[in-house]
């Protein structure tokens, strides 16, 4: 069979789910979810395994990016793979390839988009333009309507998507932009500057950006029957709140967090329900440790989320535990931790014997192959039978 033959079989028919629908487990999953988020212990470390095959996404490219199949037929491919491996993951199918674009086109910014696209679940999207030549120009920013923007593109994706899926299998609308990574979107790093000579406009921009992405967010959720109070994330775990990807965060002090992030995330949540996720990314070279700190005492956050912070928490779970949990280990951490520890078996025999019996930890990986994630999550399980050291 051709690989388009075999997407469109795929597109047409429910048969590739049916094997792996189990309501119990699935139930299972959600639950180890909660605990982890609540720091309720539970002799059980949730790691999900995602399967992304370069082999689905050879041919991608970002021409037809709004087009519902083109990404569908692949992002099935991701979805079977994954369920095949069975980890601790919620069925699900996000609208990553998006990235932070809806929200920022929903303001007026024109999009560039990239030269080479893949189907992982990393994918960062169109590059948004800023579209303020100077922040006094937030004055005449109007709010933007839910059909402003590719908003409208992306309501016919998930659509097309929830129409082609069973029903027990989630849609989840595109990655939320934080409300600070928009703003500097649609004025660029100019606004780190005026963050300190002009704080009131800075504010009033970065409290548009909340209030848009938590309606937009409310709006695509409900129109695919999701509760606001049980939000899948874009990589399968049962969220605490809106997962908000604050990379930009990193450039603020913790004094600059509290004054412009946390009442941006408040108001976010006071639209979305729960206290939700922030997300930023850390690197191998950087780990951007105030951000825990900075985050630790606010109501508004429950779960930080960063591909490192497995680590932090490895360091600092006496000052973490009951306040803030963590969700981490993609990315590059896998293969950090293997160039570490030899593999990924000797990394997971020594961490899960020490934390298996703590709480506050959900972690998730990719793997390019259905053999690569069930060796991986064999050795997670065999990792949970043993002692502490």
């Amino acid at each position: 069979m051709s690989k388009t033959a075999a997407l469109s079989s795929l597109k047409e028919t429910d048969q590739p789910w049916a094997v792996h629908h189990d309501p119990e487990r699935f139930a299972r999953v959600a639950e180890l979810h909660r605990k982890a988020f609540a720091w309720e212990p539970q002799g059980w470390i949730p790691l999900g395994i995602h399967v992304v095959d370069p082999a689905h996404s050879a041919d991608l490219s970002y021409d037809n990016w709004l087009d519902p199949a083109t990404m569908f037929g692949i992002q099935c491919h991701v979805l079977h793979d994954t369920l095949t491996v069975g980890s601790d993951l919620l069925p699900s199918m996000p609208l990553n390839h998006l990235g932070c674009a809806p929200l920022a086109s929903m303001f007026g910014a024109k999009l560039i988009m990239p030269d080479e696209a893949g189907a992982t679940f990393q994918d960062v999207g169109p590059t948004p333009l800023p579209i303020l030549c100077d922040i006094a120009d937030v004055n005449e920013l109007a709010m933007p309507a839910m059909d402003a923007g590719i908003l409208p593109a992306v309501e016919r994706i998930m659509v097309y998507y929830r129409q082609h899926l069973p029903s027990w299998i989630d849609v989840v609308p595109p990655m939320p932009s934080g409300p600070f990574s928009t703003a500097m979107q649609l004025r660029g790093s100019e606004l780190l500057i005026e963050l300190v000579d002009r704080p009131t406009e800075c504010a009033k921009l970065i409290r548009m950006c909340a209030e848009a992405e938590a309606n937009s967010s409310r709006y695509l959720h409900r129109r695919m029957g999701a509760q606001m109070d049980r939000l899948i994330t874009n990589f399968g775990i049962l969220g605490t709140g809106l997962r908000l990807g604050e990379d930009s965060m990193v450039n603020l002090s913790p004094e600059m967090i509290h004054a412009f992030c946390l009442p941006a995330f408040e108001a976010v949540n006071d639209i979305c329900g729960g206290r939700g996720h922030v997300h930023f990314c850390s690197l191998v070279e950087r780990r951007h440790e105030h951000i825990y700190t900075a985050l630790a005492d606010t109501d508004s956050v429950a779960v930080i989320s960063s591909q490192f912070g497995f680590e932090y928490y490895q360091q600092h779970v006496d000052v973490l535990r009951g306040r803030l949990a963590v969700e981490s280990f993609y990315g590059d951490a896998l293969a950090h931790c293997i160039g570490e520890h030899g593999s990924f078996e000797q990394w997971a025999g020594g961490f899960v014997p020490r934390f298996k019996n703590e709480s506050g930890l959900v972690l998730y990986m990719q793997v390019a192959s259905v053999e690569e994630g069930q060796r991986y999550w064999q050795a997670w399980q065999d990792a949970h039978t043993l002692p502490q050291r």
